[in-house]
């Protein structure tokens, strides 16, 4: 057994599956898609394993996984399902249409029939001919109603996931819809992050009723502690309860940062298989430095770093300068970097806690409320300009929350050193 078959941050890990200590998420999910009729509705913070709960208790080969950023149109969600399927955008149907004809013959003695050998003896008989037509006529794809022929009381889920990041403007079209063809007793998830947890309910009261929801909240430190106990034991070895601490601070709720940290621990500590015979670690601050730093090079945000630091283009004065207590200094947009890269490692904040982290990091002034709330405005416009494809930050106007939906971005800001560069 290698150790990337043990800790699996991006897929399902089938070797460090936990199940939560603090509720029967499990059951919870099979009584939920056990209803007839129901949409479900997942909600939690982000990379907390709601899709893998949801493969756990569907099964992998029964999930069908819908991105609600890939959703422009409510049709798209029906086309992403049947692509999945595999159904052809254009199916050729034929019909035949046959007309008989028959003929009363009568022979005897030495005539023929039709030009066969004589007969001996006198016989009667039929002879049948056809007429025939042929029509070909082409389909297209049947939309929701195809969906509902094929999935209806199947063991198939359909997940949409975040689908906050389907278009305000078209959500309640989208939940017009799925609503209807879960009447036909079709499973549809919709996953969301917690504080767009009620955009299904919002997009479509009618779904009043006809919805449950599970909650997910962050991990607690001993199920996330679990995940390395486990992991290690499957490959032969312990390490200190203290390092354990550690890495389970730095995961920061995260069930899949914790597979991905526990993972560049192997690397870093060589153990990238079973060992022989069991072993202590010894886990040493250069160690915990290490596995850190190759855990934000997992994937590299230069550039959105780049174009976030930055800020929009200057337009008449310039910017305040606000000091720092590491001794380094930046504008408003750099000091909500340095907020968001604070201790405790977080991934996501709202007014509150972003304003007290700001004010935590500064010696003397600090932005002000309406300063922070701009400029995450700012910040998250620029991050789609640029990176319409990624979905690394998050800022809700409405409820004033910042969310980190890739926690590699928060490892980055707290472990890549960016961030002691000079503003």
């Amino acid at each position: 057994m290698k150790a990337t078959e043990v800790f699996i941050p991006g897929s399902f890990p089938e070797e460090t599956y936990i199940v939560r200590t603090d509720k029967d998420y499990e059951k919870e999910l099979t009584d939920a898609l056990s209803i007839d009729g129901f949409v479900v509705s997942i909600s939690g913070p982000s990379k907390s394993g709601k899709t893998v709960l949801i493969e756990r208790v569907a099964g992998k080969d029964n999930l069908i996984t819908i991105s609600g950023a890939g959703i422009k149109t409510p049709s798209n969600l029906w086309d992403s399902v049947l692509d999945w399927m595999e159904a052809p955008y254009e199916m050729q149907e034929t019909s035949k249409h046959t007309e008989k004809m028959g003929t009363e013959f009568g022979v005897s003695g030495g005539a023929s029939v039709l030009g066969f050998a004589k007969a001996e003896a006198s016989a009667k008989g039929k002879i049948d001919s056809e007429n025939g037509s042929e029509t070909r006529a082409s389909r297209r794809r049947g939309g929701s109603a195809q969906v509902v022929k094929e999935l209806a009381n199947s063991g198939f889920v359909i997940l949409v996931d975040d689908f906050h990041y389907i278009p305000r403007d078209i959500q309640e079209d989208v939940a017009r819809e799925i609503k209807d063809v879960v009447r036909h007793k079709v499973k549809i998830c919709a996953a969301t992050v917690s504080h767009r947890g009620d955009d299904v309910m919002r997009a479509n009261p009618e779904l009043r009723g006809r919805l449950q929801t599970i909650d997910l909240p962050y991990w607690g430190p001993d199920d996330l502690k679990k995940i390395a106990i486990t992991g290690l034991d499957k490959l032969g070895a312990t390490v200190n309860e203290s390092s354990l601490d550690r890495l389970v601070k730095e995961a920061a709720g995260s069930p899949q940062l914790m597979q991905l940290i526990c993972l560049q621990m192997c690397f870093v500590k060589n153990l990238r298989s079973k060992l022989k015979e069991p072993i202590n670690m010894e886990i040493t601050d250069q160690d915990l430095l290490a596995i850190f730093e190759q855990t934000s090079s997992s994937t590299d945000f230069r550039s959105l770093f780049d174009v976030l630091d930055c800020g929009p283009k200057l337009r008449g004065k310039e910017r305040k300068i606000y000091l720092f207590k590491d001794e380094s200094s930046g504008d408003v947009y750099r000091c909500v970097l340095k907020a968001i890269a604070a201790d405790p490692p977080m991934l996501s904040f709202d007014y509150d806690s972003l304003m007290a982290r700001a004010r935590s990091i500064c010696v003397g002034d600090a932005p002000s409320g309406s300063s922070l709330s701009g400029s995450c405005g700012q910040m998250i416009k620029l991050a789609q300009e640029h990176f319409p494809n990624e979905r690394a930050i998050d800022w809700d106007s409405e409820k004033e929350v910042l969310d980190i939906p890739d926690p590699y971005l928060s490892f980055y800001l707290r472990w890549s050193g960016r961030l002691l560069e000079k503003a």
